[in-house]
């Protein structure tokens, strides 16, 4: 076999790798565990500063979103800080859940109105987003 031939061969395979998580069939979403329609205002940013930093909020500086995008660059989970302090984190409308990041990192360092169903256990938030728009803040 051609050495172009394997490398073709190795890229389509692990191509085939990648891609086969979205191959997955989703399930339908019993009716109680669709949450509650809803909609969440707040600061999209990375998750792990607001878990570490007691004193981090929403970035009031240019060096602050520089901050918040590295770190969601790096890996950090997403979420929607809520004036009150509530945090939200992202579910996908599907089952099995899909990974939401894709969708929320244009929004990341905004501030954001985000509406679809929300779900709430044992003082952990999470919302499932099927609209989002950039507002000018709280």
């Amino acid at each position: 076999m051609s050495r172009m031939m394997t490398q073709s061969m190795m890229i389509a395979g692990a191509l085939a790798i990648a891609l086969s998580g979205y191959a997955q069939t989703s399930e339908p979403i019993p009716s109680d565990m669709m949450g509650t329609p809803g909609t969440v205002v707040g600061f999209v940013r990375d998750a792990a500063c607001l878990l570490r930093n007691k004193n981090a909020t929403v970035a009031k500086d240019e060096e602050s979103r520089k901050c918040i995008i590295q770190c969601v660059r790096a890996g950090s989970p997403l979420a929607i800080l809520t004036k009150s302090g509530e945090l939200y984190t992202l579910l996908s409308a599907q089952l099995p859940d899909r990974d939401e990041r894709r969708r929320l990192f244009p929004y990341a360092g905004r501030y954001v109105r985000a509406t679809g169903r929300l779900f709430e256990r044992g003082g952990t938030h999470a919302i499932s987003i099927e609209k989002i728009e950039i507002v000018s803040g709280w």
